[in-house]
């Protein structure tokens, strides 16, 4: 089998959908847990209507719409156009074609940046973070989820063992990585925790991560994945 060039791994999803659904190259169920966590806890009584939203690797364009359902001026950014027309085929938000690692806006540009589960697929995924960081204004709002470094052996072993269809690049960070690397870039971090007590994302196994989560503040390391939140501190 012919290894990936980088533009190959770069460019996953966005080949991957040229001619399929986003829900069908990726977990309909596991997205829509992370919508009911982000939208239904993390966001919980933050304010969205009229503020400009940053979803910094928009792929299929959930997460897009929920922010622009209540009311945000949602820029969506992904760094191929065939997944951004997925994001056009749900909601009605500004499209960017660009690179996390060197994102095409100014400094300070957004009242909220938000990006899930897409730092990992960079070579550096400590630079997207701080390029995160660099496009919140100060006072803004930063919310990042990835998932938990402890994960990726077992990951890279599915993948080779092809139990996963995947390709692309996959950098995981230990969230503790991930926390330092945005408090040194300015932001203060309020919600720090896991989420996903193990990788098996089916609805029969939905109690046991529903459990799991509620412990997720006291041991974000051991979780597969894990959320931060935190604000751009002001100058």
């Amino acid at each position: 089998m012919a290894i990936p060039t980088d533009d190959e791994r770069d460019l996953f999803y966005d080949r991957m959908v040229a001619e399929r659904d986003w829900d069908d190259v990726t977990n309909p169920w596991e997205t829509e847990r992370r919508l009911r966590l982000l939208f239904g806890e993390v966001f919980q009584g933050v304010p969205l209507e009229g503020r400009t939203f940053l979803d910094a690797g928009s792929g299929g364009g959930h997460f897009s719409e929920q922010a622009h359902r209540r009311g945000a001026l949602v820029t969506s950014m992904d760094v191929g156009e065939t997944v951004l027309e997925q994001v056009r085929k749900r909601c009605d938000t500004t499209r960017v074609v660009g690179s996390i690692l060197e994102m095409p806006f100014a400094d300070g540009s957004f009242d909220v940046v938000f990006s899930t589960e897409v730092i990992e697929h960079t070579p550096d995924p400590r630079k997207a973070l701080r390029e995160i960081a660099r496009v919140a204004r100060p006072g803004g709002l930063v919310v990042v989820t990835s998932p938990g470094r402890l994960w990726q052996p077992v990951v890279r072993g599915a993948t080779v063992l092809k139990l996963r269809p995947y390709c692309g690049r996959e950098n995981f960070l230990w969230a503790a990585t991930a926390r330092r690397t945005l408090e040194d870039a300015g932001v203060v971090v309020d919600l720090y925790r896991g989420f996903n007590l193990v990788p098996l994302f089916y609805r029969p196994v939905e109690p046991l991560l529903r459990l799991g989560d509620r412990l997720g503040s006291l041991w974000p390391q051991l979780f597969v994945n894990w959320v931060i939140r935190g604000h751009k501190a002001a100058r």
